[in-house]
């Protein structure tokens, strides 16, 4: 056992010589250590703020992927109104064209048939009535 104690003393010995020789090594890779004991305490706290911040995110583009939804449904029931509106309009102003149609073409035959002995007065009837311009021949 005397045998260790002596070989133990040496290889100390030769140890500290080495240290004292390398200490910025030393000194360095102790604080490396201490560095990355420190900050792989912390790595858990960020890896937990990066979660939080990760699931807001994640909340935040769900709210707006359905807002975002909400308001093309809007945009397309507005659309499908306003084309439904507009074609009951023109349907309207078809069916009025053609019974205004119908009464002008009514009042005409009447007039024609009341005046058709008097073309003068025919043509300033039709031209009182629906603004129709009549020339006699000769008339520029």
């Amino acid at each position: 056992m005397m045998e260790f104690w002596l070989v133990a003393k040496v290889w100390f010995a030769k140890f500290w010589i080495f240290i004292k020789k390398y200490w910025q090594v030393f000194a360095g890779a102790i604080y490396a250590l201490a560095v990355w004991l420190y900050f792989k305490g912390q790595a858990d706290k960020i890896k937990e703020v990066l979660e939080v911040e990760k699931e807001t995110h994640q909340k935040e583009l769900d709210t707006l992927n359905s807002s975002h939804a909400e308001e093309i449904a809007l945009r397309d029931g507005a659309l499908a109104k306003y084309h439904e509106i507009i074609a009951k309009i023109e349907k309207e102003y078809e069916s009025k064209k053609e019974e205004l149609s119908d009464k002008k073409r009514t009042e005409v035959r009447k007039l024609v048939a009341e005046n058709s002995e008097d073309p003068s007065n025919l043509s300033k009837l039709l031209s009182e009535r629906f603004g129709i311009t009549y020339f006699e021949s000769g008339q520029g």
